[in-house]
């Protein structure tokens, strides 16, 4: 199992803790903190380009427009085009 938890440092409290312990019982576990400047879509709405990019991206998908379907097949003989 691999869970991400996210949070202020001044929301941790013992709860976290005793989550841990009830799910992984028993089992190794790493825990790895490291401080989270921005997650992804705060980091591309920094960007003034980017952010045009995206939310025109998102409106065209509001309004069902310019999108594309693909069956199952079509993914799968994709995926098995050799590459240029």
């Amino acid at each position: 199992m691999d869970i991400l938890v996210k949070a202020k440092a001044d929301e941790l409290n013992n709860s976290l803790i005793d989550f841990i312990k009830s799910h992984f019982k028993g089992k190794k576990i790493a825990v790895h903190i490291y401080e989270d400047e921005m997650d992804e879509t705060e980091y591309l709405l920094s960007d003034p380009q980017h952010k045009k990019e995206l939310l025109e991206a998102v409106e065209k998908v509001k309004q069902t427009k310019n999108l594309k379907t693909y069956t199952l097949e079509g993914i799968q003989s994709l995926l098995n085009e050799p590459e240029p």
